[in-house]
């Protein structure tokens, strides 16, 4: 038989009352006396306040994609107020994507991604900007779709797609996160080249070269919502000022949700015979 465990009222009404004098220096008084504004939330804590949500607002981040993973990621950096986010997607929705792509309804299919996908985000939040890029992202407009960003979101297809961004990245010295969803798993990594810390090709040695899309794989919206979640987290750590907290020369896993949703950390240093990196890094 299993046994159910009942704490007194007291119990639990002490450790709360310890856990809030520790972790959160405000009077018993005030300290659930919000207003009903936008970001008084997160601006009540301790290690957000209204300094870093003005970094917020003043970032500008370059997002690739708004399928599955960028679903959950785009809303979370929309709710938190980034200022400018710069939207690529030329693809169309499907039903299919449905299970997962959250910012997207049955009433969307057929559509493009990007247009329905910012009135969702636009709506709300209509403090943040948000411009929509309707191409696809190349070699020939990579300059021009992600110069002058202070964080890139890698959202490619393919290899190719992701090897392109990792090595525009590298010459531009512009940080970038890649988070990946798959079956019930996924990870996610940072690539900060100021620090030359490890990049793409160093996680991946054996794909950099490669240009074949593997095709569509089995995924659920558990994994996409976690690994957008786990993305948003690197863009806004970033933003705010904790630089030194991203998840560099490592990538943080997590498993089957599923079956046994357990969270772990692969180190991966970088590479000092890396083919890509090692030509920028000195």
């Amino acid at each position: 038989m299993q046994k159910t465990w009942v704490f007194p009222r007291f119990f639990v009404l002490t450790r709360a009352i310890r856990w809030r004098k520790v972790f959160l220096p405000y009077r018993e008084d005030d300290m659930f006396d919000f207003k009903d504004e936008r970001y008084n939330r997160q601006i009540a804590m301790p290690e957000w306040g209204p300094d870093r949500q003005a970094r917020l607002a003043s970032a500008r981040v370059a997002v690739i994609g708004a399928g599955g993973v960028k679903s959950s990621l785009l809303m979370a950096l929309v709710a938190a107020g980034i200022g400018h986010i710069r939207l690529v997607e030329f693809d169309h929705v499907d039903l299919s994507n449905l299970n997962r792509q959250v910012l997207y309804r049955t009433s969307d299919i057929g559509q493009q991604k990007g247009i329905r996908a910012q009135a969702t985000l636009q709506d709300l939040n209509p403090e943040v900007d948000i411009e929509l890029v309707n191409e696809k992202l190349t070699s020939s407009n990579i300059e021009a779709l992600l110069g002058g960003y202070q964080f890139i979101v890698e959202g490619g297809d393919s290899p190719a797609g992701r090897n392109l961004v990792n090595t525009f990245s590298l010459g531009a010295q512009i940080p970038f996160v890649h988070a990946s969803a798959q079956f019930s798993y996924g990870y996610v990594f940072s690539v900060v080249p100021e620090e030359q810390t490890a990049c793409f090709a160093c996680f991946f040695p054996r794909d950099y070269t490669r240009e074949e899309h593997t095709g569509p794989v089995p995924v659920n919206v558990l994994s996409t919502l976690v690994a957008g979640t786990l993305g948003a987290a690197e863009v806004l750590r970033w933003c705010l000022g904790y630089r030194d907290r991203m998840t560099t020369n490592r990538r943080v896993c997590f498993s089957s949700l599923l079956l046994s949703s357990e969270f772990t950390t692969e180190f991966q240093p970088r590479r000092l015979d890396c083919p890509v990196c090692s030509k920028f890094y000195r």
